[in-house]
């Protein structure tokens, strides 16, 4: 009895090691080793996904930035996405050019927006909107990229049902920028939009 709650025991320490993450929310390219991060059994087939995304100027240096995207996800035999990886955690990959670090990050899927210079050091912001369990809710998570480090500056809750969904999730009244976010009204009859205050680093 002793052994196999030792042996629990080390499993889920190393298990919340192996898929620790930052206190930024990133996780560390060791969480996408399939060693570490094991891949569950699953039917149908697993692909990768990558795609580029043009953004703002987000490290300061007048020229515009890209994004290249990149994450698993599995097909059923019946060609339908499933939320799954093959993975026990799934993370997504965000890539730059030049010196700009990239981001590790937990989610089935991710949408990469650049936004307004939020924080006022010069640089535009980086919005992610991540795909977890919750049927078309996601969360939003807005970055800057500080001392080229990436520092996560808030989260809201979200939900994406069409392209509008995406669209002007950072407002500014007055001096300070705010940050939208979706709950739900009146019992759950409709989702409402609500203004989160972004505090500067």
């Amino acid at each position: 009895m002793k052994i196999a709650t030792i042996a629990l025991l080390f499993f889920c320490l190393y298990h919340l090691k192996a898929n620790a993450q930052d206190e930024n929310g990133l996780a560390s390219l060791e969480d996408l080793d399939s060693t570490v991060n094991y891949i569950r059994p699953f039917k149908g087939q697993l692909e990768v996904e990558k795609k580029a995304i043009l953004l703002g100027d987000i490290n300061g240096d007048m020229v515009r930035d890209s994004a290249f995207i990149q994450y698993k996800r599995v097909l059923s035999p019946d060609n339908t996405y499933q939320k799954a990886c093959g993975q026990n955690v799934c993370y997504c990959r965000i890539q730059f050019k030049g010196t700009i670090p990239e981001m590790i990050i937990e989610g089935y899927s991710i949408e990469v927006r650049s936004v307004a210079d939020v924080t006022g050091d010069g640089k535009e912001d980086l919005l992610i909107f991540r795909e977890l369990e919750q049927f078309n809710w996601s969360v939003l998570s807005l970055y800057s990229l500080y001392h080229n480090h990436w520092k996560l500056l808030r989260n809201v809750n979200v939900f994406l049902d069409d392209d509008a969904a995406y669209e002007n999730r950072i407002v500014k009244s007055g001096s300070h920028y705010y940050i939208m976010e979706d709950v739900w009204k009146d019992h759950y009859a409709y989702i409402s939009r609500k203004k989160v205050l972004i505090k500067k680093k």
